[in-house]
């Protein structure tokens, strides 16, 4: 994706920051936010912190609210994506520092032009202002001329403008400088706001497996919802084949924890030399410390012998136990609750451990609870186990090691 600079803006509350947030799934590089808010009282410092947790430890924060142009100039040599938040609250800051029009206005020709210069993407957000109401004093009357004046300049000058209505992004301008069309022939109807698309998403890329628990305790209705998550996945014939097992008793844990040492030893003996000794070193489980453990099954007899879809591919019962684990997995992540998948075991043992009955299938055995921080990367991949395959070499077309033809995926950054 080549730079692009946009413009976000609407009305307040209008979902601008969060809409910008989303930006980054399309361009690579470094993320900076460039704040211009000055905590003038201690409920502005609040909401400032809670905004610093929102974006999360993947932002550079960097407040500025007098000077954001040198900050660009610094911080924007880089690729990645700079968002600016907000140009009408440093035309504010300016006014309240005792700045004219003039002088304010040439200051924001010179933000656009290095937003313009800039390696990295910028997205400015702005507040759009007046509405056809004639403020009532001349610093109001003032700040609302100076302020539309500076939202022209950037619309006409950036290769983006968005505007927000409501937390539905409206496009005004595309990459081309032209208008936007009314209607995108290549989007849905029934595709999500950008903001609930980037919850999901969000959810998908920062779900980890992690083996590190607290003691806090889980919420028994946070736990309802994952699990009324799960219980909402797709199943072959609508079999829905899976049953929950919740897990809290301090003894069954440990005759868990007791079959995972056993087959964790065996598993070992696979392994030589360096590899062996990493082996050794990663923490596998999370039994004991995860509050809850949860034992998902597949029942096979479920609907009885003859399952809608099920006669050709019989595996896909437990497939579909495997969707509902997903959506467990996701649900959690959303909740702030990590989950780990423990897959060395004897599957037999565990059986005889929990009472399953013969017809019944474990699938997974999951620790579940509060951890202090997600992984940033699998814990796999940053111990250099394993690292991630590129996406592109994993698609073909129409058949195996098939190439592209008319059609081909366009891949994110």
């Amino acid at each position: 994706m080549s730079k692009k600079t946009i413009l976000v803006t609407g009305g307040c509350r209008s979902g601008k920051s969060r809409y910008a947030l989303s930006l980054s799934q399309r361009f690579k590089g470094k993320k900076i936010f460039l704040a211009t808010a000055q905590a003038l009282d201690e409920e502005m410092r609040e909401r400032i912190e809670i905004h610093k947790k929102e974006r999360g430890k993947d932002w550079t924060a960097i407040e500025e609210p007098l000077d954001p142009v040198s900050a660009l100039k610094r911080e924007g040599r880089r690729e990645g994506l700079l968002i600016v938040d907000c140009l009408t609250l440093w035309i504010c800051n300016l006014m309240m520092a005792g700045w004219d029009r003039e002088p304010i206005l040439k200051r924001v020709r010179e933000l656009v032009s290095e937003c313009q210069r800039a390696h990295c993407s910028v997205a400015l957000i702005t507040n759009e202002v007046g509405a056809g109401i004639v403020p009532e004093n001349k610093l109001s009357r003032d700040f609302r001329d100076i302020a539309g004046e500076a939202n022209q300049l950037a619309a006409q000058s950036f290769n983006e403008v968005t505007l927000m209505v409501s937390g539905v992004p409206v496009a005004v301008k595309s990459s081309t400088g032209e208008a936007a069309p009314a209607v995108d022939a290549g989007k849905s109807p029934h595709e999500f706001t950008e903001t609930k698309k980037q919850g999901l998403y969000e959810a998908i890329y920062k779900r980890r497996d992690v083996r590190h628990f607290t003691s806090r305790v889980v919420d028994p209705a946070a736990l309802g919802k994952i699990l009324h998550a799960a219980h909402h996945a797709g199943s072959v014939g609508f079999m829905q084949p899976w049953n929950f097992i919740v897990i809290d008793d301090p003894e069954t844990k440990r005759k868990v924890k007791k079959n995972f040492q056993s087959a964790n030893s065996a598993a070992a003996l696979n392994y030589q030399g360096d590899r062996k000794k990493l082996y050794g070193s990663l923490k596998l489980e999370g039994i004991v410390e995860a509050p809850i453990n949860i034992c998902v099954t597949c029942d096979s007899s479920r609907l009885g012998p003859h399952v809608l879809g099920r006669d050709t591919i019989r595996e896909t019962d437990v497939y579909s136990v495997c969707c509902a684990i997903q959506n467990l997995w996701l649900a959690a992540r959303a909740e702030g609750l990590a989950v780990g998948w423990l897959s060395i075991l004897s599957r037999e043992q565990l059986k005889r451990d929990l009472e399953i009955p013969d017809r019944v299938t474990p699938v997974a055995y999951l620790c579940v609870g509060h951890t202090e921080n997600f992984y940033e990367k699998p814990m796999l991949e940053t111990r250099g186990w394993e690292s991630r395959l590129p996406l592109s070499a994993l698609i073909y077309y129409n058949k195996w090691n098939g190439a592209p033809g008319s059609f081909s995926v366009a891949l994110p950054d």
